[in-house]
């Protein structure tokens, strides 16, 4: 009877520690973010696939265990250890062909949208040196193919923003295609929209991000903020050939001008009179419908190659596919400006090519700061999107006052 009474003791005494690293981190959370002017995370779900015990990021984040939101799979580690912490452990399932395995993410009862990333890092977690590719779905329909196998060797994300219906909660499945390829995943994130990220987008239909790029600076580990907007930048890149150095470091928080931390930085061609030339492949997905967002910054009111540039213009013209898009953009000094594209008709599995080149009336070679292409299926109900948005407006606005009311409250 002694082992088995210093089991049950041992046992007791690791679930009490389990119980006090939780309190303490549910207190440490709540008492940072109610101090905290820079944003608030109601209504985030960040899921740490694998992972045994709740933890708080540095961004004031709470990375919380799967095991709630699914039942099969298996808690596993990877062999190569990653920076983010949320990489480093991951959810594998059965190795059956064809079988669906299925999160269930917890939504508002509201329709509201939502935008939702997926992770993946393989980190050779099987000693097998061998990713898998598999589908991914949401609420019963094709998201897109997973290919685990990162040229560079690090994380895979894929991200749609979609619009929840009252329903209360989000199915997102992974699915076997290849036999003896189990699927896997690393982190699941969820963050409710309150206001409208990118307004000339659809208003209704599943978007697409299909890359997202951040020139001339490092990745950016800032997420969406419930005020105002920011961007982060884990996703697919487009990748540049050699030619350009970085040009510039400003940051404009008004999200108007360009709430963007890619605006701390720039590329611009070495040689003023070259091109930026950009080419993004396409999933092997439906032809869709897609649009670019450009973000730019110029600090032309600083001196540029020992001479004052203030007046000097920086006139770029866009082309999509050798046709150019609208009329050339013309920069403010010491701003960042945010350009849509004009929408295009792509092709799965095609690719797209950009170029952004200076007018004949531009003194200052073209400059890019961060670039996303985003795709939809063009099946919107163009008659029913007035009355959508105003729905969507006002409960927007109701849960915007009850958020104020609570935080005033945590002031008193």
């Amino acid at each position: 009877m002694t082992p088995y009474k210093y089991e049950t003791a041992a046992k007791r005494t690791l679930s009490m520690e389990k119980l006090q690293q939780i309190l303490l981190l549910f207190l440490a959370f709540h008492f940072l973010k109610a101090g905290s002017q820079v944003f608030d995370t109601t209504g985030w779900l960040s899921i740490d696939c694998g992972a045994e015990y709740p933890r708080l990021s540095n961004n004031l984040i709470v990375w919380e265990p799967d095991g709630r939101l699914i039942k099969t799979g298996f808690n596993r580690k990877v062999q190569e250890k990653q920076d983010l912490e949320e990489m480093n452990t991951l959810r594998s399932f059965h190795d059956v062909l064809s079988e669906e395995h299925c999160y269930k993410l917890p939504v508002y009862k509201l329709t509201l949208r939502y935008i939702i990333r997926a992770g993946f890092f393989y980190g050779n977690y099987d000693g097998l040196s061998r990713p898998p590719t598999f589908n991914l779905t949401v609420e019963g329909k094709m998201w897109t193919t997973v290919n685990t196998s990162s040229m560079d060797g690090s994380p895979v994300y894929h991200e749609i923003s979609y619009m929840s219906h009252r329903s209360g909660e989000i199915s997102v499945c992974l699915v076997q295609t290849r036999e003896g390829e189990a699927p896997f995943i690393s982190s699941l994130e969820a963050v409710p929209m309150w206001v409208k990220l990118f307004p000339k987008l659809t208003s209704t239909a599943t978007i697409h991000l299909v890359t997202r790029t951040n020139f001339g600076g490092p990745e950016v580990r800032v997420t969406w903020g419930y005020v105002q907007p920011h961007m982060d930048t884990r996703g697919n890149t487009t990748q540049l050939s050699e030619g350009f150095h970085h040009a510039s470091r400003y940051y404009v928080r008004d999200r108007k001008q360009a709430t963007y931390g890619g605006c701390r930085n720039s590329i611009e061609p070495i040689n003023p009179s070259d091109p930026i030339i950009l080419s993004i492949p396409l999933p092997p997905l439906i032809p869709q419908v897609a649009r670019f967002v450009f973000y730019f910054s110029d600090l032309s009111c600083q001196v540029h190659e020992g001479s004052d540039t203030r007046t000097v213009p920086r006139i770029t013209q866009i082309y999509i596919n050798g046709s150019p898009q609208s009329d050339p953009v013309k920069f403010k000094s010491c701003s960042c400006k945010v350009v849509y594209s004009q929408r295009i008709n792509v092709k799965a599995g095609s690719v797209v090519n950009l170029t952004l080149a200076a007018t004949n009336e531009s003194k200052l070679p073209p400059m890019l700061s961060a670039m996303e292409m985003f795709t939809w299926e063009d099946m919107e109900d163009h008659r029913g999107a007035s009355s959508i948005t105003a729905c969507e407006s006002f409960f927007t606005l109701c849960i915007i006052l009850i958020q104020a009311l609570y935080f005033l409250a945590l002031e008193i």
